[in-house]
């Protein structure tokens, strides 16, 4: 059952932490200590800083050392006198050129009044479900058989481990309906969340649920549902992560996923023009009240 959120770890550095990422020196920090340090330093919010990463989440691999050549661009509207990111500050804008790769993504409003994030060509950031439900957390275990660490028999793993300090938030891999939240045997504390389409994703060995979190409750992608723990057959504190499609439990890292979003006819007309609109603000920024936020990530203090 929900549970109360576990005490802040000082060591957490997630998505969702408002602390200052610390690095150790003399080394290169990971790409995710980069990108808070580099938002924090041009005064963006924690709002539009937890984005930001959500954003990257599906195709940026935290815990990998920078490169000097990883940059970060991003621009956003309505900044207060001293201009860092006010309440109403909204990211229009944004560019990563991390590990030889460049994507940027565009703000922009659909249809039925929402707003969401496209590459130039039109295709939407948030894919139908997130390989890694724990963005701070370290790949530990893969898919497949292996000798059981606490049974001692070689036996099918069923998922991926991903490890972090107790307490580390966990997100929704996706957009759906909380199945189960509750014990589970060798699991220990798990959710289950139905997807569309036959999908399903498993959350194991957590602490504690977030408040709110019980079954047919509604979620969101990237929402934090629970707390990493090693409740169960655990023999330290990792997340044990199971997608099942159609009742079959398949290895999240490899199994091919629905793509997002694409737009056509004239929601793509619509978003070239808004598209062209961003490119000339991003040009014009310096007479605006816009900011665009420019560092060498691993030069960022």
């Amino acid at each position: 059952m929900p549970a109360q959120e576990p005490e802040p770890n000082p060591e957490l550095l997630t998505a969702f932490d408002d602390s200052p990422p610390q690095t150790v020196r003399g080394s290169l920090p990971s790409i995710y200590d980069g990108i808070y340090r580099a938002a924090y330093s041009y005064g963006m919010s924690k709002r539009l800083t937890q984005q930001l990463v959500r954003l990257l989440a599906s195709d940026v691999d935290f815990q990998s050392r920078l490169n000097p050549s990883d940059r970060i661009e991003v621009l956003f509207s309505q900044p207060d006198g001293d201009d860092a990111a006010s309440d109403d500050s909204e990211l229009l804008y944004v560019s990563a050129s991390i590990g030889g790769t460049t994507r940027s993504l565009y703000r922009f409003q659909l249809e039925d009044g929402s707003f969401d994030y496209f590459d130039k060509d039109g295709r939407s950031a948030r894919q139908f479900l997130l390989r890694n439900p724990l963005p701070a957390g370290k790949f530990r275990s893969g898919f497949g058989a292996r000798k059981h660490p606490i049974l001692g028999y070689t036996r099918m793993h069923t998922g991926v481990d991903w490890s972090a300090p107790i307490g580390t938030p966990i997100i929704a891999a996706g957009n759906g309906v909380v199945e189960k939240a509750g014990w589970a045997g060798g699991y220990g504390k798990q959710i289950i969340i139905r997807h569309a389409n036959g999908y399903e994703t498993s959350y194991n060995h957590q602490t504690s649920f977030a408040k709110g979190i019980a079954p047919g409750v509604r979620v969101r992608q990237g929402q934090v549902i629970g707390y990493l723990g090693q409740t169960g057959l655990a023999t330290g504190p990792h997340l044990h992560y199971e997608l099942m499609v159609n009742g079959t439990k398949v290895d999240p890292m490899r199994v091919r996923l629905p793509t997002g979003r694409v737009l056509k006819g004239d929601d793509l007309v619509a978003f070239k023009r808004e598209r062209e609109r961003i490119d000339e603000l991003l040009r014009q920024q310096e007479n605006g009240p816009l900011k665009v936020a420019s560092a060498k990530l691993a030069a960022s203090e």
